[in-house]
């Protein structure tokens, strides 16, 4: 009978494995590495932005982009891999990416959707470094 238990008991655990994907509440600070996968291993890392988004209270006749940088490093079983991707918030393009990317990485697929780059301007802040930025990034496992 303790067998059966222990047996039951393993064999849930692994049928409750987490899929691996950081739940980041507070958002995805810059320079900051989340786990995306612990088998094989993957990570993000939000590695760059660029805000040229017109700041509150004033009057823009270009409503501007917040574009971000992510990297995606993994391990596989040809070794290490790493893959910048691009994001982005606003008017975007070609170059700078969208909100919504769906990507195979590591053998595992994910959709990534940018929901918000913080803080947004403001006019006349001259104290914003990109050290104060963070995203909020919905990642979602296929």
């Amino acid at each position: 009978m303790k067998k059966f238990v222990f047996v039951l008991l393993a064999t849930m655990a692994v049928a409750c494995k987490s899929t691996g994907v950081d739940k980041k509440e507070q958002g995805i600070q810059y320079k900051e590495t989340v786990t995306l996968n612990d088998v094989p291993k993957a990570t993000l890392t939000f590695f760059e932005v660029e805000d040229s988004r017109c700041p509150e209270g004033v009057t823009c006749i270009w409503g501007g982009r917040a574009a971000v940088d992510l990297l995606l490093a993994g391990v596989t079983t040809e070794g290490g891999i790493k893959e910048h991707v691009k994001m982005c918030l606003g008017t975007c393009d070609a170059s700078t990416g969208s909100d919504t990317l769906e990507k195979t990485f590591a053998g595992e697929k994910y959709r990534l959707v940018l929901a918000a780059v913080n803080p947004y301007p403001k006019f006349g802040d001259s104290t914003r470094t990109k050290d104060k930025y963070s995203i909020q990034l919905k990642i979602e496992k296929k």
